[in-house]
């Protein structure tokens, strides 16, 4: 079997190389499973006998089913199973998956843009003079839709990390590097900022609010 990992924070590349990855199986007539739509375990997808097709197309979005259990069966076995297995993680998929993942497998990492990263890193009260700045050099190149998903995606992961911190299941250096921010923000600040970009969604998608503005307008007042 052939293993590739997508992955990694750029969410928008990763979704196309998948969507391309499911076209090409398509187009030469493969069966596409989408192994999170079962609740039959891994190891029984991905042996099982086809009645339709020779070649077979596996998806995967919910890394955390790749147990050490399944990680071990899959090192094991997967010379003797046929088809692509592709796993899909909107993140940084962690080490000990990567580790025990064949040497052969194929791992597609995709880093968003330097200026995009610091953005985000930079994201907290205090700093909006530079972040209007930096906003508006990155929506040249990038449709604020995506950026409203990475920033209501980042405030998410705060307000997670700062109200319950145990809970979160990160690689170590994104979860220290979150606390960090956290540690920037009172939990009030962060529920204001999560509604505030709710309210805004909901205005945009309703045509009555224009999503830029809005977007500069919650920087200032939220992060000035």
């Amino acid at each position: 079997m052939k293993i590739i990992v997508l992955h990694g924070e750029d969410e928008k590349k990763i979704y196309e190389r998948l969507q391309k990855f499911i076209s090409v199986a398509k187009e030469r007539g493969w069966e596409v499973t989408h192994l999170d739509e079962s609740d039959s375990p891994i190891q029984e997808q991905l042996s099982a006998r086809s009645l339709f097709s020779k070649n077979r197309f596996f998806i995967l979005r919910d890394t955390s089913r790749l147990g050490k259990k399944e990680l071990q069966w899959l090192s094991r076995y997967y010379e003797k199973l046929d088809g692509t297995l592709i796993i899909y993680h909107e993140g940084v998929v962690g080490a000990t998956i990567l580790k025990s993942l064949s040497k052969e497998s194929k791992i597609e990492e995709f880093k968003l843009p330097v200026l995009l990263w610091n953005f985000l890193d930079e994201m907290v009260p205090g700093n909006s003079v530079k972040l209007i700045k930096d906003f508006h050099k990155i929506i040249e190149r990038e449709a604020p839709e995506f950026l409203i998903t990475l920033i209501s995606r980042l405030m998410r992961d705060l307000y997670w990390v700062k109200v319950d911190p145990k809970s979160v299941q990160l690689p170590p250096w994104r979860d220290q590097k979150l606390k960090n921010q956290a540690s920037h923000y009172p939990v009030e600040r962060l529920q204001e900022i999560i509604s505030s970009l709710s309210e805004i969604d909901i205005k945009v998608k309703s045509s009555k609010a224009n999503l830029t503005d809005e977007l500069d307008l919650l920087i200032i007042k939220q992060l000035e």
